[in-house]
């Protein structure tokens, strides 16, 4: 009996100290590995987000632009809110991003992924191409306020 008591002992399973540290040594040396990598997806995801985002407003700056035109001319199929809006001095770009959600060219203005507060520059129908300041009237295009580098080693704020 005696025997059967120690062999029960000594035939007890688990880890010893030196199996722990390896494992943790190699689940660490993994996860340090993997880490990038989810770095990189994070980019990637805000990059599509704003690539997405962009072509969201662009198109609905093209809709306003387009059924404003259609006001202009008096067109039959001209929406009514776009002929309240109709004026000598405007170029047909809405004045603000806002007034595209007011017209429903737009849905909603999606916020910038990759600038810190999501809030877009603006570029004005009267600005120059040159020019980083706009005079915030009539606004044809938009972009990013974030000058980081894209992972194709672009800036955000050229796209």
């Amino acid at each position: 009996m005696r025997m059967w008591t120690r062999q029960k002992r000594n035939d007890t399973r688990g880890f010893t100290l030196v199996e722990l540290l390896i494992t943790v040594t190699v689940l660490g040396v993994l996860a340090s590995a993997a880490m990038p990598l989810v770095e990189v997806t994070v980019r990637r995801t805000k990059e599509l987000e704003l690539r997405r985002a962009l072509r969201e407003v662009r198109e609905g700056i093209d809709r306003f632009k387009l059924e404003y035109d259609k006001a202009r001319q008096n067109a039959k199929d001209a929406q009514e809110r776009f002929k309240t809006r109709v004026s000598i001095d405007r170029s047909g770009y809405p004045l603000t991003l806002k007034e595209m959600v007011e017209t429903k060219a737009l849905r909603r203005i999606p916020k910038d992924p990759v600038s810190e507060d999501g809030r877009w520059v603006t570029r004005s129908y009267s600005d120059s191409l040159t020019s980083t300041l706009t005079d915030g009237r009539d606004v044809y295009d938009i972009r990013s306020a974030s000058t980081a580098t894209a992972l194709d080693r672009s800036t955000y704020d050229t796209w």
